[in-house]
């Protein structure tokens, strides 16, 4: 037998929202955030309420990839790091994995559209999460 609950006894679940930035839609060579800003034809660096488009700290492609880049994002301190790395997925060589994994910060890649969908998620949860996004290629 299925008793409901009295009023005022139970949990409800809200959605929280947050101010951390995030892909809200993308297209092509092109990313818009949930603070309604567009960025095209570039690779974009998502962490919190911050985005960065430096070239010393991400390039524009995911084969541009150097061991600075790597120091620049580990530097930042993020508990993961989500590598969206285009139209396919790619991998890291396994010495940035094991270089990451022994400073406690996890890091994984996929396809980027993927990772949009996975990094919204982190966001809404105030997850200290750092998003690589490079472009869908048409």
């Amino acid at each position: 037998m299925h008793k409901n609950p009295p009023p005022g006894s139970g949990s409800t679940i809200q959605r929280e929202t947050t101010d951390n930035l995030h892909i809200k839609s993308y297209a092509p060579h092109y990313f818009r955030l949930n603070d309604e800003t567009e960025w095209e034809n570039t690779a974009i660096l998502l962490q919190n309420k911050e985005v960065i488009t430096d070239p010393q700290i991400i390039p524009s492609t995911f084969e541009e990839l150097t061991e600075a880049h790597f120091e620049a994002w580990a530097e930042r301190k993020p508990t993961v790091i989500l590598i969206g790395t285009g139209n396919q997925m790619q991998f890291l060589e396994p010495k940035w994995r094991a270089y990451f994994y022994q400073r406690g910060i996890g890091i994984e890649t996929m396809a980027t559209e993927s990772l949009c969908r996975t990094f919204a998620i982190l966001a809404t949860e105030d997850r200290n999460a750092l998003g690589i996004f490079f472009p869908i290629k048409a």
